[in-house]
């Protein structure tokens, strides 16, 4: 998947805030279906505001750990490397949703 960053602007985030969101909803049947989300608010210290607020679902939350411990790998072995960085942005998508 390829994703256009041209139009992203960047927000920095110094602290991160998560909780849970249970809500249930009756299908056709008349039977209620629970559904759970993970909610992030990410904040600006600086400011003192929150920056952006994101709702993941279970499939999304579910590769986040994977996707977020393969990054930091990348990371830590690209500090131990002397040779400064050639300007570059890369984007990986840790699954097929997008919701």
């Amino acid at each position: 998947m390829e994703i256009n960053l041209g139009n992203t602007v960047p927000l920095f985030a110094h602290d991160v805030a998560i909780s849970t969101l249970t809500r249930s909803n009756k299908g056709k049947n008349g039977k209620a279906k629970k559904e759970i989300f993970t909610e992030l608010v990410f904040i600006d210290g600086m400011r003192k505001t929150a920056i952006t607020r994101m709702v993941l679902p279970m499939s999304v939350l579910e590769q986040l750990p994977k996707t977020i411990e393969e990054n930091l790998k990348k990371i830590k072995k690209e500090m131990k490397d002397k040779e400064m960085p050639k300007q570059k942005t890369e984007v990986k998508s840790s699954g097929s949703y997008l919701g």
